[in-house]
């Protein structure tokens, strides 16, 4: 089983050494102040292919609407999706360059700049909808009474979703070290619900999709509501699917990235204001219940994230402290990287 260390270790035997070029001229920045600087100027002039990276869940939805509304088109991109099943797989080809764009964790992306890859974060897309369920059978009532037992996790111990679950156990359930207080069994989502119905886990941490389908089953209760704990606990629930790229592709093509922003940006105020997408969406990702549309408008649409800006680089910033709180320096990063967070790829007015 891979520790969130051995993770960052095998992330460090890839990296290239040496810093790689700051985008479109200026220095970098620090984390507690993001990129400001002018990129370009006007809109992308002609038809552009860009390779996105995505994995089901929120960015199924959002790269859908972009596609078939025409806001990928209105901003002249033509996108080549790359489906990834799980996020560390996504993660290792943001970092690799094998796509332009990814929908990244912010965990997984500011190891991968910490350690020189150039990876930078210039949006952001959603905060989790996740949830920690056990059997409705089962006898644990909340997420303190699993300390000692056993958790299925779908991103493994090194996704933004383990992070900022460890930070809602520490702070509100009183576990300081959820990955050495329980025993872990890294799972997809679709072993994850079987493997509570068998009793091989006593609970199950699962994805955006398995949560609602775990939701419409009935057949489990919640032990804890990531999102909902965190904002009770801080105040302002955490973005954890940011949109990322890399310095290098930046630095010749911050137009493209300034186009992608644009179509994200028309894409999510379509989503908010259409009430039809959503049994789409479910009739595209094969959940046939009739309370499915409702639910992923519930649990998903209202975890988007429609403004980024400084505060919202701030609340990233504060995450990450948080996160080095209960992972630790050595585990994840010591501190926010210079130059992680970009805010002057903005769509044009």
């Amino acid at each position: 089983m891979r520790s969130v260390t051995q993770i960052r270790v095998g992330l460090a035997a890839l990296c290239v050494v040496g810093l790689t070029a700051t985008a479109c001229g200026g220095s970098s920045s620090g984390g507690d102040q993001a990129k400001t600087a002018t990129c370009g100027s006007g809109p992308l002039g002609k038809p552009t292919t860009v390779s996105l990276g995505i994995q089901p869940g929120a960015q199924d939805l959002i790269t859908f609407v972009m596609e078939r509304e025409g806001y990928a088109a209105k901003h002249n991109l033509k996108l080549d999706i790359k489906k990834f099943q799980n996020p560390s797989a996504l993660h290792t080809a943001i970092g690799e360059k094998v796509v332009n764009v990814g929908f990244g964790g912010l965990t997984a992306m500011a190891v991968a700049r910490s350690h020189r890859r150039g990876t930078m974060i210039f949006n952001i897309l959603t905060g989790p909808s996740n949830i920690v369920f056990a059997p409705k059978a089962s006898s644990l009532q909340t997420f303190a009474d699993l300390k000692g037992r056993k958790l299925g996790a779908f991103g493994g111990r090194g996704s933004a979703t383990f992070g900022i679950q460890s930070v809602v156990a520490k702070e509100v359930y009183g576990i300081g070290d959820m990955g050495k207080d329980m025993d872990i069994l890294d799972a997809p989502d679709s072993a994850l619900m079987g493997l509570m119905d068998q009793g091989k886990v006593d609970a199950a941490l699962l994805g955006t999709t398995a949560t609602v389908q775990a939701l419409l089953s009935g057949k489990y209760k919640v032990l804890s509501d990531m999102s909902a704990d965190y904002e009770k606990k801080f105040g302002r629930p955490p973005g954890h699917v940011t949109v990322a790229s890399n310095d290098e592709y930046a630095e010749k093509n911050c137009e493209v990235l300034r186009a992608f922003s644009g179509a994200l940006a028309d894409a999510l105020k379509f989503i908010q204001g259409d009430e039809d997408v959503w049994a789409t969406y479910a009739q595209q990702i094969k959940i046939t219940d009739p309370k499915a549309a409702q639910m992923l408008k519930d649990r998903v649409g209202s975890r988007y994230i429609t403004k980024w800006d400084q505060a919202q680089v701030d609340a990233e910033t504060q995450l990450i402290q948080r996160l080095i709180g209960v992972l630790g320096k050595d585990a994840f990063v010591a501190e926010t990287p210079k130059g992680l967070f970009r805010l002057d790829l903005q769509p044009t007015a």
